[in-house]
């Protein structure tokens, strides 16, 4: 009887140690982020701009996080393909995208996308904003983007322009121009600037609506700069007008960025933050900017999500307004 009292007594104390530990160290605690290597899709094709920021970030980043970040490419569809998938990703921390706003506010209202661009993913950081231009090669005919729209308009349908994809930000202002001047040229779209420039040195088009990938081209001669189309001039390029100056309201507004899921945890977002923002002012990845013709820009992720939000509502307005969408393709929310 005695013993039975005993052993009743000791289950006891062993089931309220057993709860005292529950209490103290629940099953489902989760292990400070990150305990393994993270993936990071990249949202363009290997080579451009895009690409090769991105693995500059992802270098420095890893080393404040402490683990590695394993760079893939996923490019295609004006960088919404790895957005598409990083959108459908465990929000955990270990599923990340770089892509540019594009990406979210302008690509999805010019086409169908699987996500709801304002509401299926975490803005972790905005870094940098690429300098866009219209390009033909130095030997092209045309001198000036007068000349190249001259042409256009005694040619419909002879010039054919490389970019990035449907819906790029580089699409975007060619598409721009075709409505404005009322011409007709043909859009021949690839996964990234790297291969729209090719396109144009192997004369495969007549011009190229470019990311920063036409800057090495243009110092060694082989490319003329027409026109950019971001808001102020290319300090490297004094010489050459932005669309604004030459009387077209238009102007790029691509930021480079990384992205998580949805609904990644406060403390694994305020870790990735602190990690990029450090890559980002990094003296290594500040050479690669340097060196791709990237312009430094910050939002953390508060101001990122404010800023993609507004956007959004600014693009669909011109993007209306120029014959472009008559609504959306998709919807943001």
């Amino acid at each position: 009887m005695k013993t039975g009292r005993k052993s009743e007594r000791f289950f006891k104390a062993a089931a309220i140690f057993a709860l005292t530990l529950a209490c103290l160290f629940p099953l489902n605690a989760r292990a400070e982020y990150p305990e393994r290597p993270i993936t990071m899709d990249v949202a363009f094709a290997p080579g451009g701009s895009m690409d090769m920021a991105s693995r500059a970030m992802a270098a420095a980043a890893e080393r404040y996080l402490g683990k590695p970040i394993i760079v893939d490419n996923k490019g295609g569809a004006a960088g919404t393909v790895a957005l598409a998938l990083v959108a459908n990703a465990k929000p955990d921390g270990y599923t990340l995208c770089a892509g540019t706003s594009t990406g979210i506010v302008r690509a999805p209202q010019m086409q169908k996308v699987t996500y709801k661009p304002l509401k299926s993913f975490t803005p972790i950081i905005g870094y940098a904003t690429p300098q866009n231009a219209i390009v033909v090669k130095s030997d092209a005919p045309w001198k000036t983007l007068k000349e190249l729209l001259d042409y256009a308009k005694k040619n419909p349908n002879k010039v054919k322009y490389s970019s990035t994809g449907v819906g790029s930000a580089q699409h975007h202002a060619m598409a721009y121009l075709e409505h404005q001047e009322k011409i007709k040229w043909i859009h021949v779209p690839y996964k990234g600037t790297a291969d729209a420039m090719t396109a144009l040195l192997g004369g495969h088009v007549d011009v190229c609506s470019s990311g920063p990938e036409h800057v090495p081209y243009a110092r060694a001669g082989q490319v003329r700069i027409l026109a950019y189309t971001e808001e102020k001039r290319n300090p490297k390029q004094p010489d050459v007008p932005t669309l604004k100056e030459l009387g077209y309201d238009f102007v790029n507004e691509t930021v480079f960025s990384v992205f998580g899921p949805a609904g990644l945890p406060a403390d694994v977002v305020t870790k990735l933050e602190s990690a990029f923002t450090k890559a980002k002012d990094s003296p290594e990845v500040k050479t690669v900017m340097d060196k791709l013709d990237l312009l430094p820009v910050y939002y953390n992720s508060k101001d990122y999500d404010h800023f993609l939000k507004d956007s959004w509502v600014r693009l669909e307005r011109t993007l209306k307004e120029t014959g472009l969408i008559k609504e959306p393709a998709t919807q943001p929310n």
